[in-house]
């Protein structure tokens, strides 16, 4: 197994203790699932409050939208400012269209160690060892949302789902660097690595709309053990990276499984995903922030647990500082459509714990900087597995990086591009 970070800063499941005001509706009771926090304004507290009431069965004004989700919305022009992570139900449809939601985290010090095995972009300088923050004791996890997962022994798929996000502009570090200039602008010293907007152990989730600005370090979107999801319409735009790890670890949005070292709650059951589809969605720069390491991709590995039915189509993704999309361990996988510009490396399908079948990349524009990169690769970099049923055709591609096969067997009758 392969794997990685940070369930140091991040263990446990989301208690039910948030303070419960006002009056439940007969027939129904307010859930407890977001954490009770101080210090937050009545608009944020508000919003714990509807989302607590929506994971109940309780309707407000909004009503129900067509898939039965009980609409939780925030009004257009309102800032939120969450100082521990959100917590989403079952059933509920958070609408944050024309809303801004900030996190403002406790956060302690922290003396962390540089990456010295992978390559890092020259700018900014970090020492051997350098100081930083973390999200201090008490803060749930170190992500802005999580969706409700009841206990410790939740797995597989079985935390309440039927979850949508829709809107909103998120920017993880913006309270933290205010008045920051020079290296502590750059590497936003005073933010904590975390997450945007996770799901864990569940299922039916749609994403769609929302604009994420410059996460420090971890994943704009996570998916983790989750079954059905769809990420649409989004901007991922500005990424600071993350000096500890190398660049593969930079996505935008990842898909991972639910091992031991990467679970956020519930059961570290090795449950990957499935049924995954990223479509017409946009990673790049920010205005203030370079590109990410990988719009997309996956990192963690176990012998037995792959990914399946994951579609990446139609995104437009630039400036990435590693290859633009790396699914790793992903069976049935469609890479289609997209167009990549000026990213260090292309489209890398790997088989890192398990062998692969049915694989299509397939009319993309691909544009690479790096020679060290592929600009197509789907590959086996042990040389003991096998990737069977491939398909490459179709696209365009510019730059020094070339095409790797090692391992991969192509459907009959097709020939591999640039084999």
């Amino acid at each position: 197994m392969s794997s990685t970070r940070r369930n140091v800063f991040r263990a446990g499941v989301v208690a039910g203790g948030a303070m419960l005001l006002g009056q439940a509706g007969a027939g129904a009771a307010r859930a407890a699932v977001n954490p009770s926090v101080s210090g937050e304004d009545a608009a944020t507290t508000g919003l714990r409050r509807a989302l607590d009431d929506a994971a109940g069965g309780i309707e407000n004004a909004a009503g129900r939208d067509e898939r039965g989700r009980i609409i939780v919305r925030v009004g257009s022009g309102t800032t939120i400012t969450l100082r521990d992570t959100l917590v989403i139900g079952g059933g509920t449809h958070l609408d944050a269209r024309g809303a801004r939601i900030l996190a403002a985290f406790p956060t302690v010090a922290q003396t962390y160690t540089a990456d010295t095995a992978n390559a890092h972009s020259d700018a900014p300088v970090y020492g051997s060892t350098f100081s930083s923050v973390r999200t201090a004791a008490g803060v749930s996890h170190a992500t802005m949302v999580l969706n409700h997962v009841p206990s410790a022994t939740t797995g597989g798929y079985r935390a309440p789902g039927n979850i949508m996000i829709r809107g909103g502009s998120w920017d993880p570090i913006w309270s933290a660097i205010q008045g920051a200039s020079g290296d502590d602008q750059a590497k936003a010293s005073a933010a904590p690595p975390m997450n945007v907007i996770t799901m864990q152990h569940t299922s039916d989730v749609q994403i769609d709309g929302v604009s994420i600005y410059n996460v420090k370090w971890w994943h704009a979107i996570e998916l983790n053990a989750v079954h059905t999801a769809t990420v649409s319409n989004c901007q991922f735009l500005g990424w600071v990276e993350d000096p500890t790890v190398g660049l593969w670890h930079g996505e935008a949005v990842q898909l991972d499984a639910a091992v031991p070292a990467t679970t956020w709650a519930g059961a570290a059951d090795d449950t990957a995903c499935a049924n995954i589809r990223l479509v017409d969605n946009q990673c790049g720069p920010s205005g203030s922030k370079p590109g990410w390491g990988r719009f997309t991709g996956s990192h963690t590995s176990v012998a037995g647990s792959v990914h399946t039915d994951v579609a990446i189509e139609f995104n437009s993704v630039t400036g990435t500082k590693f290859d633009a999309i790396g699914p790793q361990d992903t069976r049935r996988l469609s890479v289609r459509g997209n167009t990549l510009s000026g990213c260090a490396g292309g489209i890398y399908l790997k088989a890192y714990a398990n062998s692969l079948s049915r694989v299509d990349i397939v009319d993309n524009v691909v544009a690479t900087t790096d020679p060290a990169r592929p600009a197509l690769a789907v590959h086996d970099p042990g040389g003991r597995l096998s990737i069977t049923d491939v398909a490459v055709s179709a696209n365009t591609v510019s730059g020094p990086g070339g095409c790797w096969y090692t391992g991969a067997s192509a459907r009959p009758n097709h020939t591999l591009q640039g084999r």
